[in-house]
Parts: C-alpha cells; sequence; structure tokens
C-alpha cells in the first residue's frame, strides 16, 4: 500500500476496498490507487464513481453465459432443420480477435463438451471434413460497434453462402451491445446469440445511465466531457472504439470499446485493467472454404450429373432480413414448402447488407448452387440489385412487397389487443407506410434471435393460405425455369 497518502484519497479508501473485494476477481488496491491518483485531485471522485461502476466478469462468469448462449444456439440451430452435432458443426474464433479467441474456445468447449480436436482454433485445416458441416459457429467474447465482426463475418458469409452447400452461420458472444448485434444482423445476415445484451443504458454515454446515479442533470454533462478528457490523454479517442463509452471489462482481456482510461497505456497512462494483443482467428475457416471450392471447380466432390435430379436438391431461398429467414423456416417446416417446390429441401439464409454484395453474385456464377434469391418488391430493393447479373442456377423474385403482406391482415387487425401499436383498421394494404406499422408491431417487437418462436407463431398462426399459394407458384415457376422443367404447379 502507498504510504502518506492525500487525505482525498484516504478519506475513500474504505470505500475502494469494498469495490474491488466485490469483483470476482483477486485485484491489488495499491493497484487501484495508483490509478486513481493519476486523476487531478478535484476529480478522484470520478475516478470512484468508474471503479465502482465497471463490470467486471470472471471466468466463472463467462463460462455461465456460454451455457446460456449454446442453450439459445442449440434451440436457433434445431428451428433451422441442422441440429448441433458434433460432427457436423464447426468452430472458430472471429476474424483478427484478440488473446481472448483462445481462451473463449477454452471456455466454449468446457460449457458445450466439444473436443479440442474437433475446435477450429488451431493448424488443423486439412483434417476437417468441410464437406459433413452444416453449422459455423463464430466465437468472439463481445461485440461492440459490431463493425469489425461484421468484416470479418461478411468475409466468410460470401464465401460459404455461394457454395453449393448451403450452412447455416452463428456468431456466439458472451457480451454485446444491442446497436453492435444489429448491425451484424443486418449486415451479414447472420445469426447472433450473446448471453448478455448491453445497451447505452450500460455505458457512460446515456445520461440516464446508472453510471449518472445521483449526479445533478446540470453536472452530468461536465463529467462526460472529464471523461473525454483523460481518455484522450490516454488514447487519443474520446469514449474507445466507436465511441461506445463502455465499462465491461473481462480477467482475460478488456474490449477496445471500453473506456481507455480503463485500459490504455497511453503517455504513460497507467491501465486499470490493461487490454492484451491481437491473435488469428476465423481466416482460417476461408482456407478450408477455398479448398472445397477448388474441389468443386477440380470435380474432385462426389460426381453427380450435369443436372441433377431435382428432387435431390436442397435449394436455398436468399432473402434479406432474419425476420424474412424466419417467415421461409416456418414454410419450411409446417406448411412443406419443399414438398410444394419439388425439392429435397429448403434452406432459409439471411443476407442482410450482402444482397447488394457483388462478389457473393460473382462466386454464385462458378458455384454448383441452385438458389432464389426473394426481396422485398419496393423500389429500394429493386435498385439494390438492379445491375446484378444471376448464374445459370439463380433466379430472382419480388415480393407483393413484402413477407408480411402474406400475413391475414384482416385477422390480425381483428385482434388488435393481442398486437399493441398497430394502426388505423382504415388503411391501404398498398400503402407501404403501413403495412411497415404493421410489420413493426406484428413480426419485429425486438430482435429475431429473441423473438424467433414468438414470430414463428404469429406466422404460423396468421399465414393467409391463399396468399401463400400465390407464393408457391411463383416462386415453383423459377425453380422450373432452373430445371428447364414444365412440371404441373403443385397446390400449396
Amino acid at each position: 500500500m502507498i504510504h502518506a497518502l492525500p487525505a482525498a484519497v484516504a478519506s475513500q479508501l474504505e470505500r475502494v476496498e469494498k469495490v474491488i473485494s466485490q469483483w470476482p476477481i483477486p485485484f491489488s488496491v495499491d493497484h487501484a490507487i495508483k490509478w486513481m491518483i493519476q486523476f487531478d485531485r478535484d476529480d478522484y471522485p470520478l475516478a470512484l464513481r468508474i471503479l465502482e461502476s465497471v463490470d467486471v466478469l470472471a471466468q466463472r462468469d463467462v463460462r455461465a453465459a456460454f451455457e446460456v448462449a449454446q442453450a439459445k444456439l442449440e434451440r436457433a440451430a434445431f428451428e433451422k432443420g441442422t441440429p448441433i452435432e458434433k460432427s457436423n458443426t464447426l468452430y472458430a474464433g472471429v476474424g483478427q480477435t484478440a488473446k481472448s479467441g483462445s481462451v473463449m474456445a477454452y471456455h466454449y468447449r468446457l460449457i458445450a463438451e466439444v473436443a479440442e480436436s474437433d475446435f477450429f482454433a488451431q493448424d488443423e485445416e486439412e483434417d476437417i471434413d468441410f464437406g459433413e458441416i452444416d453449422n459455423i459457429v463464430l466465437l468472439d467474447d463481445v461485440i461492440g460497434t459490431g463493425k469489425s465482426v461484421s468484416t470479418d463475418v461478411s468475409r466468410i458469409a460470401e464465401e460459404v453462402h455461394s457454395l453449393a452447400r448451403s450452412r447455416s452461420i452463428y456468431v456466439l458472444t458472451v457480451a454485446g451491445y444491442t446497436d453492435g448485434i444489429a448491425r451484424v444482423v443486418e449486415e451479414t445476415g447472420s445469426s447472433v446469440i450473446s448471453a448478455l445484451e448491453y445497451s447505452s443504458l450500460d455505458t457512460v454515454t446515456d445520461f440516464d445511465a446508472a453510471f449518472y446515479a445521483g449526479l445533478p442533470m446540470s453536472e452530468r454533462s461536465r463529467t462526460l466531457d472529464r471523461i473525454k478528457r483523460y481518455c484522450r490523454v490516454a488514447a487519443g479517442s474520446d469514449l474507445g472504439y466507436g465511441g461506445v463509452g463502455g465499462l465491461l471489462v473481462f480477467d482475460h482481456n478488456t474490449p477496445n470499446t471500453t473506456l481507455p482510461i480503463i485500459w490504455a497505456r497511453g503517455n504513460g497512462w497507467i491501465p486499470l485493467f490493461p487490454r492484451a494483443g491481437r491473435i488469428q482467428g476465423s481466416a482460417k475457416v476461408l482456407k478450408v472454404v477455398e479448398s472445397e471450392r477448388a474441389a468443386e471447380a477440380q470435380d474432385l466432390l462426389p460426381a453427380a450429373p450435369q443436372k441433377p435430379a431435382r428432387d435431390a436438391i436442397d435449394l436455398t431461398v436468399f432473402v434479406e432480413g432474419k425476420f424474412d429467414e424466419l417467415f421461409v423456416d416456418v414454410m419450411r417446416s409446417r406448411k412443406q414448402l419443399a414438398h410444394h417446390l419439388g425439392v429435397k429441401d429448403v434452406s432459409a439464409v439471411a443476407l442482410g447488407g450482402l444482397a447488394q454484395s457483388n462478389r457473393l453474385f460473382d462466386l454464385l456464377k462458378e458455384s454448383r448452387k441452385y438458389a432464389v434469391f426473394v426481396l422485398d418488391g419496393d423500389v429500394h430493393s429493386k435498385r439494390m440489385v438492379g445491375n446484378i447479373s444471376l448464374s445459370e442456377n439463380t433466379r430472382m423474385m419480388f415480393l407483393q412487397p413484402t413477407f408480411t403482406a402474406m400475413l391475414s391482415l384482416s385477422r390480425i387487425l381483428a385482434d388488435s389487443a393481442r398486437f399493441p401499436g398497430l394502426p388505423e383498421v382504415s388503411g391501404d394494404p398498398a400503402d407501404e407506410r403501413w403495412l411497415k406499422q404493421i410489420e413493426f408491431a406484428v413480426i419485429k417487437r425486438g430482435s429475431a434471435s429473441a423473438n424467433s418462436e414468438r414470430v414463428a407463431q404469429v406466422v404460423e398462426e396468421y399465414l393467409d393460405p391463399e396468399k401463400y399459394s400465390a407464393f408457391v407458384q411463383e416462386l415453383r415457376m423459377l425453380v422450373d425455369q432452373l430445371f428447364d422443367a414444365a412440371e404441373p404447379t403443385a397446390q400449396a
């Protein structure tokens, strides 16, 4: 312990010791004091407030969180029709993850009972039979802004979704900020499962956050300005990467979206919880994908006829968003969509921002995949893909104008007590704004991952039989074109 502490610090020593004693990891009071007295004397109370607000997750917390995330993952994969099994699931870290990648892998393996040899964290690409893989699970500790995760996952998704066989991509994290999670889903179409979801109320950016409890509103803006000043000294950044201003710390590492004064070392600043370096992660998945693509190109995969039998095909239906994917999943599992289309099975894949990825479309031209893009029929979607050329094995279909419009809107409006926020009954179904209001009240109340079961129930209950039949007939015509068949249209 530092002797002869200033009275302003010594008077708060008991509070500092109490805070640290509540952290789930051993921590030196002396180090906390050294960190605290870096602040100006008038800002010692601010340093103490930060100490009291830091959310520290230890190994046991990580494992508990992964246990929750694993349960959500298994349910999501079961609903997609490809349950998680040891032989059909590939695990890897997300992109250029921090050293946390190997730590996350270790904790996840213990919870999910995945053998180390089955975890794609080492240089073992040649030992993996990617042809048997149905699910790709990408691990990270936290999603902050979602920017870097989206970039890494998008690269993988473009490659994976262009292969002949469809796979589901899941991003599994201990924690995530809601805006960042939404960004990953929107830009990549992947399913994101975060055990702990944080919002701006868990940061210093929202003046209504718990961090400011007890401070007059007039003082909150000044407090934030002081925090930014210290952060610029420590790291040249106001509030950390993306301006998140987080207060989250793992015992093995600190996210760069957390306040820099907690983890940075710039200009001699002593960090409270230092941030670790970085290693490679999911680049290994791309290497395996390239191997399978090369095998397809050289006909090294099991031999298949030039035009495979229609009833042996797994048709991929590419859609824009996760809620659209849920619609198709319900049609597949509960409305016999594959049977009506005359194919072996149907796989729904949400693309998010990848719906306008030129690379994905270019890769599809060299692929054996049979796919139909089913996009919203609005001006934006049509303009988005207007200059894209399709491969021989892909087609494009526009909805009239969305999946939500395929529900029985009259029945939904009659059940208004069940759906708070519905618009006026007298609205025009052709009015996209009116339809959007229904969509948000009935379908998009919260994230798709958190509401998948509720949405599936709504779709199954309110799907209009006539509209569904018309959808199937149009989709079947496109599938007929893929096989140059003039088969009779099945009745849905």
